[in-house]
C-alpha cells in the first residue's frame, strides 16, 4: 500500500507534511476457526477475548491509528450503512470514527463469504475488529458496538449471487472503492466533528481469490 499521507522527499527520507483525505487498504475476514489458529500463541487475554469471534481486519493511516490508541478503549463509535449501486449491486460500509477521522470497511454483499458472516452475526455469531497501523506490525483490537438486530437489514440486501453475477460486480468495484474514500460520503457520527479523513479497507470478494488461484494453477501447468 502506498503511503496514505502527504509527503515531501528530502534525499532518501520522507518528511510528513499533511494527512491525505483518503487512504486505501485491503481488508481480511477471518472465521472463528481461523482466529483461534492465529491467536494460539497470543496472550491468554487475547485468546479469551477473541474466542468464538469473526474478525474483520483492516488498516488506518498512522495519524488515525494514534488517535485510536489515545482513546484507550475497546469500543469505538460505529455506524452500519447499506446501499445499492446504479447497476444493482449492493454493499455494506461499516464505519468507525474518532474525532474527524473515519475508518470504513467496504464489503460486497454479492460475496458469499459476507453473506455467511451476516448470517452468523445476526444469530449467535460474534464479531470483532482489528485495525492496523498503515500496513505495519502494530494493531488494535476493537469490540463490536452494533447489535445483531442492526445487521438484519444488511442481510436482507445480501441476495445469493451466481458466479456470473459475482464477476460482473467486479467491474464497478474500483469505482465504488473510490467513492467510499471520499471523506464526505459517510455522514459524521458526531455532530460536533466534520469528517476530514477516511481510511478505507476493501474486502476483496472471494471470487477474486478463486480467480487468482485458477490463474496460478494454469500457469504452473504451462
Amino acid at each position: 500500500m502506498h503511503r496514505p499521507t502527504g509527503f515531501k522527499e528530502t534525499g532518501s527520507s520522507f518528511d510528513e507534511v499533511a494527512l491525505h483525505p483518503t487512504a486505501q487498504y485491503i481488508a481480511r475476514l477471518m472465521s472463528p476457526t481461523q482466529v483461534a489458529e492465529a491467536t494460539s500463541q497470543k496472550s491468554k487475554e487475547v485468546r479469551e477475548w477473541t474466542r468464538g469471534h469473526w474478525l474483520l481486519c483492516g488498516d488506518v493511516a498512522t495519524p488515525m491509528f494514534n488517535l485510536l490508541k489515545s482513546v484507550q478503549r475497546r469500543t469505538v463509535a460505529a455506524r452500519l450503512t447499506g446501499f445499492t449501486s446504479s447497476d444493482g449491486f449492493s454493499y455494506c460500509v461499516l464505519t468507525h470514527q474518532v474525532e474527524r477521522s473515519q475508518h470504513r470497511f467496504l464489503l460486497s454483499l454479492s460475496d458469499p463469504a459476507v453473506r455467511t458472516l451476516l448470517e452468523s452475526i445476526t444469530t449467535d455469531g460474534k464479531l470483532a475488529f482489528m485495525l492496523g497501523n498503515d500496513d505495519g506490525a502494530d494493531a488494535l483490537l476493537l469490540d463490536n458496538p452494533l447489535t445483531p438486530r442492526g445487521f438484519l437489514p444488511i442481510l436482507a440486501m445480501a441476495h445469493p449471487a451466481d458466479l456470473g453475477t459475482q464477476r460482473m460486480g467486479l467491474r464497478e468495484l474500483a469505482d465504488v472503492q473510490g467513492l467510499i474514500g471520499n471523506p464526505h460520503q459517510v455522514p459524521s457520527i458526531f455532530q460536533q466533528y466534520a469528517v476530514n479523513h477516511a481510511s478505507v479497507s476493501l474486502l476483496l470478494p472471494t471470487i477474486v481469490n478463486d480467480m487468482f488461484k485458477d490463474t496460478m494453477e494454469k500457469a504452473v501447468k504451462l
